[in-house]
């Protein structure tokens, strides 16, 4: 399988940027996906500074696979062009070769006292699509949240009607959200151009089937078969850990540091070899 193994920021939030490549390139990492700042910039830096990020980058050996917003389209956004105009060219600057953002809420399920507009964010993926067209960088969405099921996103795609548009394939959320990986893989085929690699087992009796995260292959998560599908699809790109230490703190404890996370990351791949 030609993949490149990769990490997400989120795995370590408080690090300064110089030391997160550093220790990902010493782990075996060769690719990055950078979690975007509330303004969103990469790690915090001015534009006048991307140069010297990408400098960084290639000295090390690697590249940006795509830098994260925290944007979720739950309904028509007006002004999306305008607002996204200078995210694709921060990421085309340092060679990102995706914008992601999320669809529906962050949770399994739409909030009490919440309403999506599946219409409007179809709208909202157009708006944005536009902008990716003008870059060498595309719109990725992710399979996240109440549109985790693989066949949820490309709905919206199919509908958005841009070859610009593309997909994160999150293994873990489209299984918690009860599709199998060979229904996510058929859904999404050739649209998939990065993954997100994760672990976890189900939570006893919780009514939306969420799950609890575990280390890359102490779960029940079918990784392995996820896996083989994409090599038979030929994918050629990134699996990026996704360790949520932004997010969940009981996650923290689990390793003493990013290089002893990322270490583990990639022995389970060594080990699969």
């Amino acid at each position: 399988m030609k993949t490149t193994l990769g990490f997400s920021t989120i795995a370590c939030p408080d690090l300064p940027w110089e030391e997160v490549l550093e220790v990902g390139a010493a782990a075996g990492m060769r690719a990055v996906e950078i979690r975007l700042d509330r303004e969103d910039r990469p790690f915090g830096l001015g534009d006048a500074e991307l140069p010297k990020l990408s400098a960084a980058l290639a000295s090390r050996g690697l590249t940006v696979s795509d830098v994260g917003m925290g944007l979720a389209l739950t309904d028509y956004r007006p002004g999306l062009e305008e607002k996204l105009t200078p995210v694709f060219e921060r990421a085309a600057l340092i060679g990102a070769r995706g914008v992601r953002v999320f669809l529906g809420h962050s949770a399994l399920r739409v909030p009490e006292g919440k309403t999506e507009n599946e219409e409007g964010i179809i709208r909202s993926v157009s708006d944005i699509a536009r902008v990716a067209e003008r870059y060498p960088v595309a719109l990725w969405l992710e399979t996240h949240g109440t549109y985790s099921r693989a066949r949820d996103v490309r709905r919206v795609i199919d509908a958005a009607g841009s070859d610009a548009v593309r997909v994160i394939w999150d293994i873990f959320h489209s299984y918690e959200m009860g599709e199998s990986v060979e229904e996510s893989d058929a859904a999404l085929s050739d649209l998939t151009v990065h993954v997100h690699i994760k672990d976890g087992v189900k939570k006893p009796d919780d009514p939306n089937g969420a799950m609890t995260y575990t280390k890359v292959g102490e779960g029940e998560v079918p990784l392995r078969r996820a896996l083989e599908l994409l090599d038979k699809r030929g994918y050629d790109g990134v699996l990026s850990l996704e360790w949520e230490n932004m997010w969940r703190p009981e996650l923290r404890t689990v390793f003493p540091d990013l290089a002893s996370c990322l270490a583990a990351y990639k022995a389970y791949f060594d080990g699969a070899k």
